[in-house]
Order: structure tokens, then sequence, then C-alpha cells
């Protein structure tokens, strides 16, 4: 299991606006939004306030470490939305936060982030369907998808939060276990953002509809923007990399966000550009999901509007975080 798991830190490699017009009548923030959905409260509304910062967790022997960050002022009394944040191969929670900074901007809008490390406390998610080593047992390839489950049901029944607005994001690797999890907890989340990674992971012939927004640059050498072979070394953090996940092959960005968009009953997508150097394509699909593409031309194997690592590639200004908090605020789940 400890083999597959090295094996399967998958394609993550090297990681480490204009205001609108005033209405007429007052319309409340997005802070005020996302703390005022009632929504489904979970069982641990009411308890004593958690500690935030490193926690653990075992749930059926299995140790689950992870960065929990909370609203200014949370009193476990009102349900707040609760966001899983994936980190990219490589790297781990605490530079994940500081990277994608969505547990500051996501607390300062009434988030609990919850930042994962992975059940096997290797370097990268186990993302289901990538990848075919030798002697992987059945169960391997479900590992952390179950971990996410538990961690979950550890969230609600020791946080307020609300059951039809629990979200996930991720980087790279991380983007790939994000989107795994639209099939992987049967429709439990609301939406989720895979950001350089989406193409990690196998879209399921029938989801239940959820929201997507994801982003990719069209220069992304490690995990390619027109598909084909993944950009791996032959190691990464002394381990060694097979020469089957080196030759590796993955679908374009585009025709994952086709087939994400054909199983959920999008309608025809519309085409905007929200910066220079950014393509927007917006789905309308069932349910009330919808699916937001961010194409960053030349942007590379990065965060936009993240931390610039020249040498993952452009990183573009647009700001990633702020777009994925304002999607995930208009989109609680409906079910």
């Amino acid at each position: 299991m400890r083999r597959i798991s090295a094996l399967l830190v998958a394609v993550g490699v090297a990681m480490t606006a204009c205001s609108p017009p005033a209405p007429e009548r007052p319309k409340p923030s997005p802070v005020q939004a996302a703390r005022s959905v009632t929504g489904r409260p979970s069982t641990g509304c009411g308890q004593p306030p958690p500690t935030g910062g490193r926690n653990q967790v075992t749930v059926h022997g299995t140790r689950l470490d992870y960065l929990l960050s909370m609203p200014a002022g949370f009193t476990n009394t009102a349900p707040a939305p609760v966001i899983l944040d994936f980190h990219g191969l490589g790297s781990d929670a605490a530079q994940e936060n500081a990277y994608t900074r969505l547990s500051i901007a996501g607390a300062n809008l009434g988030y609990v982030v919850v930042t994962p490390e992975t059940a096997s406390g290797l370097a990268g998610w186990i993302i289901p369907g990538f990848g075919g080593a030798a002697g992987a047992r059945p169960g391997d390839q479900e590992i952390e998808v179950k971990a996410a489950a538990a961690l979950l049901d550890h969230i609600e029944a020791s946080l307020c939060v609300d059951r039809t607005r629990e979200f996930a994001a991720g980087m790279s690797n991380g983007a790939g276990m994000a989107a795994a999890l639209v099939c992987g907890l049967h429709g439990r989340l609301a939406a989720v953002a895979p950001v350089s990674g989406i193409t990690i992971a196998k879209p399921c012939a029938r989801p239940t509809p959820t929201t997507i927004i994801t982003f990719h640059g069209t220069a992304d050498r490690v995990v390619p923007f027109d598909g084909g072979q993944v950009g791996l070394p032959a190691r990464i953090g002394g381990v060694e990399v097979p020469a089957w996940l080196r030759d590796a092959r993955l679908p374009s960005f585009d025709t994952t966000v086709d087939r994400w968009t054909e199983s959920m009953g999008c309608g025809q997508g519309t085409r905007s550009e929200p910066a220079g150097d950014v393509v927007l394509r917006t789905f309308r699909c069932a349910g009330g999901a919808t699916v937001e593409a961010y194409v960053v031309e030349g942007g590379g194997h990065t965060w936009p509007g993240g931390i610039p690592l020249a040498r993952l590639g452009k990183t573009t200004r647009l700001d990633a975080t702020g777009l994925i908090l304002r999607a995930f605020t208009r989109h609680p789940a409906k079910r």
C-alpha cells in the first residue's frame, strides 16, 4: 500500500474588480451571505467552540491530520459553510494555506476552512482511477476519498456547519482530489474548485449536478493543457517516480470540461474575457449547477493570483481565491 501510494502522488509536481453599481436597496455582503444561510445545521451546533490550528483525529484506525481556520468570533452556534482545501504534490497543509490564502480569505467571509494532509502520510493524494501499478489492492485507490468522507463526518459532529454548503478546492494533485470527490462523495458537495489539475480525475457517468469552478494555464508543463504525457521528473523529494507514472497520459482541459458538462446535463457555454490573458467559458447545468472554466493564456502550473513561482511558469493576477469564494457563496446544494 505504501509503495503504491508513493507512486500515485500524481500529477502536481514541484509544488512545493470592479465594484458593482450601487443597488437601490442594499444587498448583504459576501460575509453576511455566507453566515446568514440557515441550510441544514450539523450535529456539532451548540457544542463548545473548537480550537483552530493543527488538529488530529483517528477514525476507524486512520489518522487524519488537518489545519482548521474559523471566522473571527465563531461561537459554534450558527451553521457556517465549510471548505476542504487539498494541497499539491510534495506540499503540505501549511504551504497550501499560504499559497491559496483560502484559510484567511474564507474565514473572513464566514467560512470554516479545513486543510487536510494525506491519510497515508505520503506526499500526494491517491486519485481513484489514476494509474495502475502492479500489486495494488482493490481498496487502495479509495483510501483518500474514504478519509475525506470521514473527515467531513468529524467536522459535522464537532463544528456547527451547514450541510448544504460543503465544498472542496485544491491545487494540482489536490485539484484532482477535489474533482474526484464530486463522484466519490456521491453528491455531498455543493461545489468544487480544481486549480491546475481537473484533468487528473475522471468524470463519472451520472454525477449529481455540482458546481465546478476550474482554472488551467495553456503553458502548464506539469499537467499539460492540451493533454498528453505528464511532466514528471525521475525523482520527487527523494522518491523515485516509476516509468509507468512518468509515461502517464491525461486528456486535455477542454475535453475534461466537455465531459463534465455533458455528464451534468449542461447547456451550451458562453464565452467571456474577465482579464486580458484569461478566457472564461460558463455553462448552466441541471439542478442549478454551473461550470466555470477559466483558461489562462500562457499560464503555468500555478494558482492564479497566488505567490509567483517562476519555475512553474507564469502566474496571472486574476484572483482565483476571490472568484472561488464568490462561486461557493452563490451555490448551496439544492438537496
